[in-house]
């Protein structure tokens, strides 16, 4: 349901402009970390460690942590975006959205002037128009962790692409890098392919009990507590917002190998496939690499 946004003002602006209220969209973005930027002509894209997405025709940063200078314009997979957190998020009376962020050099804000759309999991969407007017679509349904894809996830059986992943799995926990690697070997060639078949993959394996998702933390794996529709939604959603072939190490998730997961790698892991057949079997494959 489409609604407008009214409620009380929020805390006036520098121009002594009274604010609006911080929709939920917006204030569920502190504490995350930026993962990725990305610049084409239509505009500058924003993607949170969680899978929000903000875009708009340009995204600018301000702030006495920038170096004298430099282009105040967001770049691609911009050095002093990728890796900050968000310290806080703000409405200013004129439309403008602005995010505090935390960087490696002290504090910045990071500013995208209307219209410019916020997009976050289950569809939820907080959008602006030109002029500034706010509206807001509601989180919806699971998109990625359906029942009826989470019964069909833990009804597969092991590919062989996921058994070499599997088997990657051994030395380190994976990342989503490590199946964009196998894709290719695969045969994947386009960004589609990669966004429809990488997050497919990690899902399967997660909700076989094959791999536990979290991240690393000073060199060591930290599960996650999240519920495992919970996860196989993170994952679908974070991998569509980042993009293609782009998502590898600290963006989305780290995952690691579970006993399930040595016992699926057993006498049929990769090593005793026939030569050729890493991919043959994969979910998603089509044409001439099927």
């Amino acid at each position: 349901m489409r609604s407008l946004l009214s409620g009380p003002p929020g805390p006036p602006d520098r121009g002594g402009r009274s604010g609006r209220a911080t929709p939920p969209l917006l204030a569920d973005l502190s504490g995350q970390t930026l993962v990725h930027t990305r610049v084409a002509a239509r505009g500058t894209w924003t993607v949170s460690g969680r899978g929000s997405v903000l875009s708009s025709r340009t995204q600018l940063l301000e702030g006495p942590a920038l170096a004298p200078g430099t282009d105040p314009a967001v770049g691609l997979r911009d050095p002093r975006v990728v890796g900050a957190r968000v310290l806080g998020a703000e409405l200013p009376g004129d439309g403008t959205v602005r995010l505090s962020l935390g960087g490696a050099h002290g504090p910045f804000g990071l500013l995208a002037p209307p219209p410019w759309r916020l997009e976050g999991p289950r569809g939820a969407r907080l959008v602006a128009d030109e002029e500034g007017g706010i509206s807001e679509v509601p989180a919806g349904a699971p998109v990625h962790g359906t029942e009826a894809t989470l019964a069909a996830h833990a009804a597969s059986r092991p590919s062989g692409i996921e058994l070499r992943l599997l088997g990657r799995a051994r030395e380190r926990p994976l990342h989503p890098g490590d199946v964009v690697e196998e894709l290719v070997s695969a045969g994947a060639l386009e960004d589609e392919e990669f966004a429809r078949r990488g997050p497919v993959l990690l899902a399967r394996m997660v909700v076989r009990g094959e791999l536990l998702a979290g991240f690393v933390v000073e060199g060591a794996f930290r599960a996650w507590s999240l519920s495992m529709p919970e996860v196989v939604e993170h994952i679908g959603t974070t991998w569509e917002a980042i993009g293609g072939r782009t998502p590898g190490p600290d963006m989305i998730a780290w995952f690691a190998l579970t006993d399930a997961g040595r016992e699926a790698l057993g006498p049929a892991g990769p090593e005793a496939l026939p030569p050729g057949m890493s991919g043959y079997d994969s979910p998603g494959v089509v044409g001439p690499f099927r």
